[in-house]
């Protein structure tokens, strides 16, 4: 017995070993045994296990990179810059430039384009050329994401603090040198070359005085009146002090500037710009220069000193004509039991005054004897108006290493006639038409307010993921920023990049801009939700979008309710289903009407309401017949329905189209079976019999 079960076995480990052994030749050519685990699991993307074997090693830089490059393939960008940080430079060229591109790749990763272009411009000063124009060009995004680094670091440059200037203009000449190495040719790298010699000069920044028809002195004297009265929150005095202004265009643009900042919100009248193809004007306030102002208003305003008897005494100010207003702070001024703060205040408010009763020459003296820093900057701006100071006159302490600053007081001494930036920025009020949009960006492209309308311009003609980013990273606390955050989180929610969805919608402020974009970012949320399985989540922004008489897109709608239904909430799902079919002329194509139609169908399938359920199944089957995935589906189920009801012949005859129509070999054979089993049940009870009639 064991002799010829010996016999029997032998023959099968032979063939185990032969087939064993075919595998293992097989296998050989494709993970040598020389290769190492960690090359096999690096093969085929096991970096989980990567990474738990990596940290039980050394740290000699190869594995160090080892490990960072694990840790990035893993999403654990953070955990992959720690290590890279915590690194001394490696000796080895090759692996210094491995380790700081992937520091660059990291920095863009974790949300900071301009941390990674510098990880990125250390790295390619250890390349040659032609290894650093392959580095570059091989990413497709890096070009704009370069340039538009280095306009934000250019732009702040006039307010980086006096210890970093030097590293930054440093930056910038070597980012600069980089790009024109690898991209020569664009008109970027042409029209800003011209522009680098402002880094390098040491002397005061005059402001250029504009064209005097557009804005005149007395003009500006004006403004700086209308600014001193903003200064002390007395805003019918400064819109009083603007009828003065001549150019009822400009009026208006200081005027709007007055209601923006004190109630928050765009006035409706600064279309009057677009009207006109004003774009620096219109763009100053739709790319929100301003916005730091509504949210900080100690910014602009006068500070007020702990004082008990401050309110009461600044009251009566107030109500003061200015003359005598100053002769009371004067009188005041003069008290030895005033505190230092008290004084320096009073001074300050002296200047506001001087400046409302119209006496320039009084108002050029205070400044003389006042500290800069202790004036908000809407007083700071005047002076520089109505005084034509140099730039550094005007800047604070507090505005370096601010960029918003310096975009604030640059547009409104621009809007003034007063130019700080005459080497970078078009002339404020120089009509632009549509047409010479892009030739004017691309001549000028370091005006920041031009910028702003060239992407804007694009973005409202075709948004796409390239211009939505760039949006975001130059301009993120505007409207078109937060419209760009919304977008972008909807097309990586789309591509199932959660944590870049969450990442991109955290970062909008979705009350700021009014309730239309509120329903924006509610339908990005939804989306996000949904997929990342937070149901609940999703069904209360939905119902705050229905609240708010709003609507999602029908895609979205649909897969909130089908999660409804696989909930089992089938009425809930239902009502969402039907509203959307209700809207079926303005729904995108016939394919998406049909999936509507053929849901509703299998919801009233599924609630056992089967004559509704066979009545949208063949609707959806005659009216949609070229979708045919939904249109055989539905004549499948209708036969279900029909062989129920005892209907054996009509439930044939959709089975026949369907064995017919099927793209799916599944649902031909499904047919079939079905089919046979009615024929089997068919021919036990004689169907093919006459009809015998009872009478």
């Amino acid at each position: 017995m064991r002799s010829i079960l010996k016999k029997k076995i032998l023959p099968s480990l032979l063939a185990a070993s032969v087939l064993f052994g075919a595998g293992g030749n097989v296998f050989a050519a494709s993970a040598k045994k020389n290769d190492s685990f960690e090359s096999w699991l690096e093969k085929y993307g096991a970096w989980d296990i990567l990474e738990q074997n990596y940290s039980q090693t050394g740290d000699t830089p190869e594995l160090i990179l080892k490990r960072a490059e694990t840790a990035f393939n893993l999403g654990r960008y953070s955990a992959c810059l720690e290590t890279l940080q915590s690194t001394p430079a490696f000796t080895d060229k090759t692996q210094e430039i491995t380790r700081l591109w992937l520091g660059g790749k990291c920095q863009r990763a974790l949300g900071d384009p301009v941390k990674g272009v510098i990880w990125f411009s250390q790295a390619a000063r250890l390349m040659d050329q032609r290894t650093m124009a392959s580095k570059f060009k091989k990413d497709s995004q890096l070009k704009s994401i370069w340039f538009d680094v280095w306009r934000s670091l250019y732009w702040g440059y006039q307010v980086t603090p006096e210890a970093a200037r030097e590293s930054r203009k440093m930056l910038l000449d070597q980012t600069f040198a980089q790009a024109e190495k690898v991209w020569p040719t664009t008109y970027f790298v042409i029209n800003s070359k011209a522009k680098l010699g402002a880094l390098n000069s040491t002397s005061e920044i005059i402001p250029v005085i504009s064209n005097s028809t557009i804005v005149s002195d007395d003009d500006r004297n004006a403004i700086a009146q209308s600014l001193a009265a903003a200064s002390i929150g007395e805003w019918e005095k400064a819109d009083n002090a603007l009828t003065a202004v001549s150019n009822s265009t400009v009026q208006t643009f200081w005027k709007s500037v007055n209601q923006y900042l004190e109630s928050g919100n765009t006035p409706e009248s600064v279309s009057i710009f677009n009207e006109e193809n004003l774009i620096r004007p219109n763009s100053f306030f739709e790319a929100g220069v301003l916005e730091p102002v509504t949210v900080s208003p100690t910014l602009w305003q006068l500070g007020a000193p702990t004082s008990p008897a401050w309110n009461a005494f600044r009251k009566q100010l107030l109500e003061m004509k200015p003359q005598e207003a100053l002769k009371t702070i004067d009188r005041e001024t003069g008290s030895l039991l005033l505190s230092s703060d008290l004084v320096n205040a009073l001074q300050n408010y002296r200047l506001a005054f001087a400046f409302l009763s119209g006496d320039m020459e009084l108002a050029e003296n205070v400044l003389k004897r006042l500290d800069t820093d202790t004036l908000p900057m809407s007083l700071r701006v005047a002076c520089g108006i109505a005084f034509k100071l140099p730039l550094s006159r005007v800047l604070s302490s507090a505005d370096y290493g601010k960029n918003e600053n310096i975009y604030i007081i640059s547009g409104l001494s621009e809007a003034a006639g007063i130019n700080y930036l005459s080497d970078i920025d078009t002339p404020f009020w120089k009509p632009i038409s549509r047409k010479a949009l892009n030739p004017t960006i691309n001549s000028n492209p370091l005006d920041r307010l031009l910028v702003f309308a060239d992407l804007n311009a694009q973005a409202d003609k075709k948004q796409s993921i390239k211009i939505a980013r760039r949006c975001a990273f130059l301009f993120p606390k505007s409207k078109l920023g937060a419209e760009s955050f919304i977008y972008l989180a909807d097309q990586a929610a789309q591509n199932r990049d959660f944590k870049l969805s969450a990442y991109y919608l955290k970062r909008v402020d979705q009350d700021k801009f009014g309730p239309e974009l509120r329903l924006q970012w509610l339908s990005a949320a939804v989306a996000y939700d949904l997929a990342v399985g937070k149901d609940d989540k999703a069904m209360k922004a939905y119902n705050e979008i229905l609240k708010s008489g709003g609507t999602l897109p029908a895609e979205k709608e649909l897969k909130l309710a089908l999660m409804i239904q696989q909930k089992g909430d089938l009425k809930k799902a239902q009502a969402i289903l039907e509203r959307i079919w209700s809207t079926r002329d303005d729904l995108e194509n016939d394919e998406l009407r049909a999936e509507v139609l053929f849901w509703i169908a299998e919801g009233e399938h599924a609630m056992g309401r089967k004559e509704k359920a066979l009545k949208h199944y063949l609707e959806l089957a005659w009216e949609f017949p070229e979708q045919n995935i939904w249109a055989v589906t539905a004549m499948y189920r209708s036969s279900m329905i029909y062989e129920h009801k005892g209907q054996f012949e009509t439930a044939k005859r959709f089975l026949k189209t369907v064995i017919k129509r099927a793209d799916r070999k599944a649902q031909k054979e499904a047919a079939k079976a079905r089919l046979n089993a009615i024929d089997t049940k068919l021919a036990k009870v004689g169907a093919d019999k006459e009809v015998s009639f009872p009478f």
